[in-house]
């Protein structure tokens, strides 16, 4: 099959038709690129819709007050959105390299499946001159039109008159309208006379139809100004009267905040006049509490006081009954009679009857000192005279009962 396509030239023709469409292409956008060259280096009376574009809407930026900050960046933009029969320019260019890189990928792709089927050393060479031959060509024609600088260009142009000639004018206009008014009154004064002075009928044509158009220009840039004019006295009475709304809602915004502040003020009033009754009525029952307390531990003092004074006389009575039967039941060293002991016994238990409470709390301090005095007695049992058994038992009697 590759042999067949070798031996009727269809390699040959498809490079050469490939080299072609890109040729015709590159032309194409050479054409259009020429075009808006010509077109951007007239701005003023330009008719190409896109410039045109271009113009309103800088114009119309101005007229809005809006203003263009980076215009480079406005005109990269619209540069960028120019289109040819529905395609961008970019699309254009995109294509023409596109075909150039076929042509370089088929050579050489061709060339190694050619070998391989041995379809012939010329044809091989010829195909690839062919395909050679249509590469360099669109490259030089590439080179030879120079897109870029063409570009290039028409962006310098764009960029010199919006920036150096529609943007003063527009700021003069909107600052001055008299002074622009009166420019182009004495423009056409000048016309007039240069029609006057023309020679030709047709010339004079020509040039009073340029004075009507003039004139009918300047009849509208009047109107246009007039309108300009009412629309800022328009736009000045409402910044006005915008203005004077704002004052008022300002001062009332300001009313409503010093009263927002009052009440807040008299809320904190009210707090604080609580909190401090509370505080006092707080201090109030704290001082209630201690009083209450000090004269409940003050209470507990006395009556500790009391206790304390009545265990102490008991204390004391205990010590005057212990002391007094120590006395009493002291053993006699000298000559110890019975009497002697039973009238010690008879004070001993008429002792006893001073209190039953006394004698009640007393039985365990009683039985230490009973046994206390017991082994006094045996200790100072030497030193007494010898006692009947008769004595001893009477003695034993009398303490039992007492301690009983």
């Amino acid at each position: 099959m590759l042999q067949n396509l070798y031996d009727n030239n269809i390699v040959i023709y498809t490079f050469a038709g490939l080299g072609g469409f890109g040729l015709l292409l590159r032309l194409i956008v050479n054409l259009v690129y020429k075009h808006l060259m010509k077109e951007s280096d007239q701005l003023g009376e330009t008719k190409n819709k896109m410039l045109k574009h271009i113009k309103l809407k800088f114009s119309t930026c101005y007229k809005l007050k809006i203003g263009v900050n980076n215009v480079d960046t406005f005109v990269d933009k619209n540069l960028l959105k120019y289109r040819f029969c529905g395609l961008l320019l970019s699309t254009w260019e995109n294509l023409c390299g596109q075909v150039l890189y076929l042509i370089l990928l088929m050579v050489p792709i061709i060339t190694v499946f050619a070998v391989l089927e041995d379809c012939g050393q010329d044809q091989i060479l010829m195909t690839g001159t062919v395909g050679i031959l249509s590469a360099a060509v669109l490259i030089l024609v590439d080179k030879s039109i120079n897109l870029p600088g063409k570009k290039k260009v028409i962006r310098l142009n764009l960029l010199d008159y919006l920036e150096n000639f529609c943007k003063v004018r527009l700021e003069q206009e909107t600052a001055n309208p008299e002074l622009i008014e009166q420019y182009r009154r004495e423009y056409f004064q000048v016309a007039e006379l240069h029609n006057k002075k023309a020679k030709s009928g047709v010339f004079r044509d020509k040039r009073s139809e340029t004075a009507a158009a003039l004139e009918t220009e300047a009849d509208s840039t009047r109107d246009e100004l007039s309108r300009r004019r009412e629309a800022k006295l328009r736009k000045q009475e409402e910044k006005r009267l915008q203005a004077a709304r704002r004052e008022e809602e300002q001062r009332r915004l300001q009313e409503q905040r010093r009263a927002e502040e009052q009440r807040r003020l008299e809320e904190r009033r009210e707090q604080a006049a609580r909190r401090r009754e509370e505080e006092r009525l707080k201090l109030e029952e704290e001082r209630e509490a201690l009083e209450a307390r000090r004269a409940q531990l003050k209470k507990k003092a006395e009556q500790k006081h009391t206790v304390k004074e009545e265990k102490q006389k008991q204390q004391e009575e205990k010590e005057l009954i212990l002391h007094s039967m120590e006395e009493d039941l002291k053993p006699v060293r000298n000559h110890s009679s019975m009497e002697d002991i039973l009238q010690g016994a008879e004070e001993i238990a008429a002792a006893q009857e001073l209190g039953t409470k006394a004698r009640t709390e007393l039985k365990g301090e009683q039985e230490k000192l009973e046994s206390s005095r017991l082994a006094k007695s045996q200790a100072d049992k030497p030193k007494l005279h010898t006692m009947d058994p008769q004595e001893e038992k009477l003695i034993e009697d009398v303490l039992r009962e007492f301690f009983a």
